[in-house]
């Protein structure tokens, strides 16, 4: 290092002036340059100096990679973060953040809560799983994730429940009229899988026809249901008519029948038609019911046998009374609030309340 030294000795010479000599600095470490800078010898210090850089560089490691953020994800241990008490009053601790892109993935920028988006770590890891398969096997489309849930769980705007880092709102895969994927939407569709992108309300011109993509929306469904955390996936809360045409797809494309068995005892229709987007709900985990999770009905028989060889039993949620409750918006209220629309917007949302209501299928687990 005694290169290193020198430089350094004669650049603050340098500093000081031409009126300031060498030996003003450090009388030592200038004799030992005078006997060394002799006339045409100053690339000899420079090769010192680079030499002696270069063998320092060499007794450090050299930089890694850059870490992947979705495999740090996936690597995470479900104990990392806690649901405690019910979806609907109920909080989180630990939630881990929905990335903004993954592999057939993204979260929607225009969300209503910008901040939704924790969840428990089984609740994200399904997510990115199951996008990514429908990515490798039917590439193009891309699942686009709305609201989760805060950081610390509890009360969300426009929501009862999303409450326990549990709950997720997905959008459906759409097709534009040529048949091709385009950017998902919360566009209301109707029986037969068409909707609107109705951007301008005002303006019927920039109206962007869309319909379901149902073999990606099934894919992705199956992929839950056979992914890892499959037998955390309680409920999927959709219209009645998206639901026929998510099982006709399924038989279409030969999925297995305890899947499709699986997706048809899961879905209902509850009061909000659920027509722009799946809302997906997950059981707490095994440990989170020690720390004080609390699933809502239904329990269907496969879980109580998968909580009974663990020894555990379903815990019962347990409402509070006194829960504080984000303000509700009416399906009136909101179209009042939207202000001037133009004709097809209008017949649109009249057409909407025939298959708002909420259906009574009779269905063992959805009455």
């Amino acid at each position: 290092m005694r290169g290193i030294a020198v430089s350094l000795a004669l650049a603050s010479a340098a500093c000081a002036g031409p009126e300031v000599s060498a030996h003003a600095t450090s009388a030592p470490i200038v004799e030992a340059t005078e006997a060394r800078a002799e006339p045409g010898t100053g690339a000899d210090v420079a090769a010192d100096v680079a030499a002696d850089v270069a063998a320092e560089a060499l007794d450090e490691p050299a930089p890694g990679p850059e870490p992947d953020p979705i495999a740090a994800l996936m690597a995470m241990d479900g104990s990392q973060s806690t649901s405690v008490g019910g979806p609907n009053d109920g909080r989180v601790e630990g939630a881990v953040a929905l990335p903004a892109t993954a592999p057939g993935l993204r979260s929607n920028p225009r969300r209503p809560n910008a901040e939704a988006l924790y969840g428990t770590v089984e609740v994200v890891q399904a997510l990115v799983d199951a996008a990514r398969v429908v990515h490798e096997s039917l590439p193009g489309g891309e699942l686009v994730v709305n609201d989760l849930g805060l950081r610390e769980g509890g009360p969300i705007a426009h929501h009862g429940s999303h409450r326990a880092g549990r709950d997720v709102d997905v959008l459906f895969y759409l097709l534009d009229r040529a048949g091709q994927p385009t950017p998902s939407v919360g566009a209301f569709l109707d029986p037969r899988g068409r909707g609107f992108d109705f951007r301008d309300l005002t303006d019927p011109r920039d109206d962007h026809l869309v319909r379901l993509d149902a073999p990606r929306t099934w894919r992705f469904v199956q992929a839950l249901l056979e992914g890892p955390h499959a037998p955390l996936v309680q409920r999927v809360f959709v219209v009645e008519h998206l639901r026929t045409l998510l099982l006709a797809e399924a038989e279409r494309a030969r999925a297995p029948r305890a899947i499709r068995d699986r997706f048809a005892e899961i879905t209902c229709q509850p009061g909000y038609p659920h027509d722009d987007h799946l809302h997906i709900r997950f059981f707490c985990t095994p440990e989170d019911l020690a720390a004080g999770c609390e699933d809502t009905g239904p329990t269907y028989f496969w879980r109580a046998q998968a909580l009974r060889a663990v020894g555990l039993a379903p815990v019962p949620h347990r409402p509070r009374r006194d829960r504080p409750m984000p303000p509700r918006t009416s399906a009136a209220e909101a179209r009042e609030r939207a202000g001037p629309m133009h004709a097809r917007v209008q017949e649109w949302l009249t057409r909407r309340e025939s298959w708002s209501r909420e259906p009574r299928p009779g269905r063992t687990f959805c009455r």
